[in-house]
Parts: structure tokens; C-alpha cells; sequence
């Protein structure tokens, strides 16, 4: 007796495999080069996962779909929990990566005395402008008829991140709240690889995320507006698209 699989069991397995990735390495790569190597590999795991699952590993890519009724919201919803699921498992991974080190301690010490919303402004224009920037990209290129059944979707996704990654860098926006809950919570696991006392270590950076959550709230809500607006701006542009 031949067992029958789940049309969603692929689909899901690979969104939940490239966001853990993407999320990784958005932790993991840092300098003047991230834009292009992030890009790189958004590039490779787009067109991995693009004939499976259409690529989102995104919530707010996942969102603006269902809004476009280009998925179900039930098929929405199993796909931002296995994104969510494998940014915190991305989280584990990059945290133990990267410990935790002294030069931690004294940059939350630092960070701690500062106002928990400064410039939060800026940052909250950045996630904003950015996610609906790409998703707009994203929908154009990847859902409507005009542009159906071309090859440079996937380029085209990837050099918008790392271009936006570019433009916005000095605010350190992510476009994506997957990749925003990787980032701010892989500090605590880093205390599981710390120089010295790990609890200690572990209270600090929890101090830390506790600070920052009111900043990383405010990126998700622009992350999802950014989104909404994008899909809605999209289907207003192109009515026959509906």
C-alpha cells in the first residue's frame, strides 16, 4: 500500500528549511559584502524553492499573497508558523555561532542606559518602505500575468534585497518579521557559548531583548503595513489582476 503524502508536506518542509537558512545567515554575515552574499544565497533558495512552495520565506511575502488570493489564508497561516519555527531553531544555531564574549557585555551595558525608542523613527521608515518595496517586486514578478512564466524572477527578489540592504543599511532593517525574531532573540542562546558565567551572560542578554522589544515590535507592525499596502497597492494598479 503505496502512503499518501500531503500536498503541504513538501511545501512547508522547504519554506521551513530556506527561512532557517536565510535567517542564519542574515545573523551570521556582517560587513561592507552581506548585501551581496545574503542576496547570493536568496538567489540560489529562490529558485530552490520556488517551484515548490513559490518561495515566500518571508511573513510578510506569506501575508501579501493571501491577500492577493494567490494562497489560502489556512495554507498562510501553516506556512508563517513553520517560518516562525525555523527563525527560532535559525536563532539557536547563530547564537551558538556567535556566543557570547566580554565585548558583548559592555555593548548591553551601554545599550541599557539608553531611551528604549531612540531613533526608532528612521528604523520603523526603513522596515516600512523596504518590505513594500519588495513585496511589490515580489508580487509583480512572481504572480501576475504580465509576467508569467519568466526566468528572472528570482534574480530579480534577491538583487532588491541586497539593494535595499544597501540603501537602508545604516538602520539595520530586515524586510522580514522571520528574520527580525531570529536577530533578536539569538543573543539569549548565545549565552549557551559564553566566555565565563552563562548564566550571567544568559540575564544579560535577556535584559537586552526585553529593552529592544518595544523597537522590534514597532519593525514588525511597519513590516506588515508595508506588506498589506504593497498587495493592496498592487491589485489598485492592476485591477484585472484580481
Amino acid at each position: 500500500m503505496v502512503r499518501k503524502i500531503s500536498p503541504m508536506r513538501p511545501k512547508l518542509l522547504i519554506e521551513g528549511l530556506a527561512t532557517f537558512f536565510l535567517c542564519m545567515a542574515c545573523s551570521l554575515v556582517q560587513g561592507p559584502l552581506a548585501p551581496f552574499i545574503i542576496g547570493a544565497l536568496l538567489l540560489a533558495l529562490i529558485y530552490m524553492g520556488g517551484p515548490v512552495s513559490q518561495a515566500h520565506y518571508n511573513p510578510a511575502v506569506t501575508l501579501a499573497f493571501c491577500v492577493r488570493r494567490r494562497q489560502a489564508w489556512s495554507a498562510g497561516a501553516a506556512y508563517v508558523a513553520v517560518q516562525m519555527v525555523a527563525a527560532l531553531a535559525a536563532a539557536v544555531v547563530a547564537g551558538l555561532f556567535l556566543g557570547h564574549s566580554e565585548e558583548n557585555s559592555e555593548h548591553i551595558l551601554s545599550a541599557l542606559t539608553e531611551p528604549v525608542l531612540e531613533g526608532w523613527l528612521p528604523r520603523t521608515m526603513a522596515e516600512f518602505f523596504g518590505t513594500f518595496l519588495l513585496v511589490f517586486v515580489i508580487l509583480l514578478v512572481a504572480t501576475s500575468r504580465r509576467t508569467v512564466g519568466n526566468s528572472y524572477y528570482g534574480l530579480a527578489i534577491a538583487a532588491t534585497v541586497a539593494g535595499l540592504m544597501g540603501v537602508f543599511g545604516a538602520f539595520s532593517p530586515d524586510f522580514n518579521p522571520a528574520v527580525a525574531i531570529s536577530r533578536g532573540v539569538e543573543g539569549c542562546f548565545g549565552a549557551l557559548n559564553a566566555e565565563g558565567n552563562g548564566w550571567s551572560a544568559f540575564r544579560q542578554e535577556f535584559a537586552f531583548l526585553a529593552h529592544s522589544t518595544p523597537r522590534i515590535l514597532l519593525a514588525l507592525i511597519a513590516q506588515g503595513i508595508g506588506a498589506l499596502l504593497a498587495a493592496w497597492a498592487f491589485l489598485a494598479i492592476f485591477p484585472e489582476e484580481r
